[in-house]
């Protein structure tokens, strides 16, 4: 669990003004405005994030999930700031791709886009091979056919804006926010979001599914990330520790390349809750039940809470979230 005691200390001396309500009827007299002369610190400031793909860094009253009003900070980067993503899909039965969580009845599991997985696929009643070894692939621009299973692939569409809206300060919740499947979970540095589990081969979510011989599969690439339907690419996995999450589930056919894989720690970006997401190379033995702490870090050096991507389990998102959020955390346009 959080250390409150040591949390509460620490805005004392950051100099952090804690908004327990934020309403927006608050005020604040000319006295008050005299007495404080200090400009209030937040986690989140604009120099942490990647300049070329911030479009925008606004302040803002947003509601909160609570039903509270609190100022937020709203942020616009452009889709898709990486360069050279995938592999995703397998063209052929021979070819070895990106990754998918399957959760079929033979070898369940993260697993590589490959023959192993593909005859798996086949042996469990799923048509997605077909007889001269070519993979059904969906890439969302033609009719699929009922009776077959693909593997989907969608494609980049570099003209969307990703909006998010995090609140300025933390507001620790009554209870913790469990993260579901393709829960928007946070934003990395980039602008890329990060999301909970990716869509289920076998069980979700419904509109992959037409009927029970049938299964349209996402393929992620070797970092853990894919392209929406929509067109913007997004995480499920803390890239900068994925290969030590490959090598935990027994992968080493691929391998996250696109990323460089931290030595030490590393600020991924901010959950939705304001709380800030590291990778460490090595996982700490203090986390609480959502994958956080309390410590210092090179941007923090006071120390703050602070969630830690796993370099064990896939998807290595935070399973929970301990801070309120905005509503409407996450658009596109």
């Amino acid at each position: 669990m959080i250390d409150l005691k040591f949390y509460k200390i620490f805005l004392l001396i950051t100099g952090i003004l804690v908004f327990q309500a934020c309403s927006s009827d608050d005020s604040t007299t000319s006295d008050d405005a005299d007495d404080d002369d200090e400009e209030t610190t937040y986690l989140i400031s604009e120099t942490l994030f990647n300049s070329s793909s911030l479009v925008s860094f606004e302040t803002i009253t947003s509601t909160l999930e609570d039903g509270t009003s609190a100022e937020c900070f709203q942020l616009t980067f452009t889709s898709n700031p990486l360069e050279n993503v995938g592999p995703f899909c397998p063209t052929t039965i021979n070819d070895t791709a990106g990754l998918g969580f399957y959760d079929g009845a033979t070898n369940p599991g993260l697993r590589v886009w490959s023959a192993d997985l593909l005859n798996d696929i086949e042996a469990d009643g799923y048509d997605m091979v077909n007889d001269d070894g070519t993979v059904n692939v969906d890439y969302f621009n033609s009719a699929t056919d009922s009776n077959l299973s693909y593997c989907l692939e969608a494609s980049a569409n570099d003209d969307l804006q990703m909006v998010f809206v995090i609140p300025a300060t933390p507001k620790l919740a009554s209870s913790n926010n469990v993260i579901g499947e393709v829960e928007i979970v946070g934003v990395s540095l980039d602008g890329i979001p990060t999301n909970g589990e990716p869509p289920s081969a076998i069980n979700g979510p419904v509109q992959f599914t037409s009927n029970s011989d049938q299964i349209n599969f996402p393929s992620l690439d070797p970092c853990g990330g894919h392209h929406d339907p929509s067109g913007y690419y997004h995480w499920h996995l803390v890239p900068q520790v994925a290969n030590q999450v490959l090598t935990a589930n027994g992968i080493t056919e691929v391998s996250c390349t696109n990323v460089t894989q931290t030595n030490d720690l590393e600020l991924f970006g901010f959950a939705k809750d304001g709380f800030p997401i590291y990778a460490y190379a090595t996982e700490p033995n203090d986390l609480d039940d959502c994958g956080g702490r309390t410590a210092a870090t090179t941007e923090f050096p006071d120390g703050t809470y602070h969630y830690v991507a796993s370099t064990i389990t896939a998807p290595n998102i935070p399973a929970c979230l301990k801070g309120v959020s905005a509503r409407n955390s996450f658009q596109f346009r």
